[in-house]
């Protein structure tokens, strides 16, 4: 199957291009190590990440819905981490979050498939980013990839007042891009935020679904990037 009429492709930078499990499990075992928190925590790394990742996940999803800040989740994430460790005494977590947010954005590695389709779909269509994540962390992702060049307009909700899947994240990012629903696409990893969330704004919604999760749906579904080849 392939989509006509195409002219703009919108992404998700986290999970979709930037791979942001493996980036970050390297910074926590960095961190891990330099702390010294197998003797501070009295536990081992592979259980400090799998922690880490349940409580971020669940802040996460606080922040998108509005019930934590930016700033609360800052925190909280690696202040419940260290407490799910019974580690009252230990009162380096806020520093912890910090150098966490300084050296992630700095690492590589991408989604397998990201570079070679990117170099498809360049001189094919304009391509953007819309993402979530943090504003201040976002250019540092793309630089330190090699992923900026390819990207026209990059819109972080921050900038809108609003987190995806609101429609006006959207609206704002195709006016940004000088571009129309029905000529644009929106690819991502979370079908509710990404794909579902860019078809109720108009656009054309493919979920990228590595994991192959079983949820009904409505949109273009694709367990590999490279399946992109067929459909753009």
């Amino acid at each position: 199957m392939k989509l006509k009429d195409v002219k703009h492709v919108f992404w998700d930078l986290d999970h979709t291009l930037w791979d942001f499990d493996l980036n970050s499990s390297d910074t926590l075992h960095e961190l891990f190590i330099r702390y010294n928190l197998e003797n501070e925590l009295k536990t081992q790394v592979d259980e400090f990440i799998s922690a880490y990742k349940r409580i971020n996940d669940s802040c996460w999803d606080k922040y998108r819905n509005g019930l934590m800040t930016k700033d609360e989740l800052r925190l909280a994430r690696f202040s419940l981490t260290f407490s799910h460790f019974d580690a009252k005494g230990y009162d380096r977590a806020e520093e912890f979050g910090w150098m966490y947010m300084e050296e992630c954005p700095k690492k590589s590695k991408l989604i397998p498939g990201t570079v070679e389709v990117l170099n498809y779909l360049k001189g094919k269509y304009t391509q953007h980013i819309i993402t979530n994540g943090f504003l201040e962390v976002q250019g540092i992702k793309q630089v330190a990839s090699g992923l900026k060049s390819y990207f026209d307009v990059v819109v972080c909700s921050e900038e809108v007042g609003e987190k995806k899947p609101h429609p006006s994240v959207f609206k704002y990012a195709l006016e940004k891009a000088g571009a129309n629903e029905s000529e644009s696409v929106m690819i991502g990893d979370n079908l509710e935020v990404d794909a579902l969330g860019a078809q109720n704004a108009g656009l054309t919604g493919i979920w990228f679904n590595p994991k192959q999760k079983s949820i009904p749906h409505s949109v273009v579904e694709i367990i590999e990037l490279e399946e992109l080849f067929h459909i753009l």
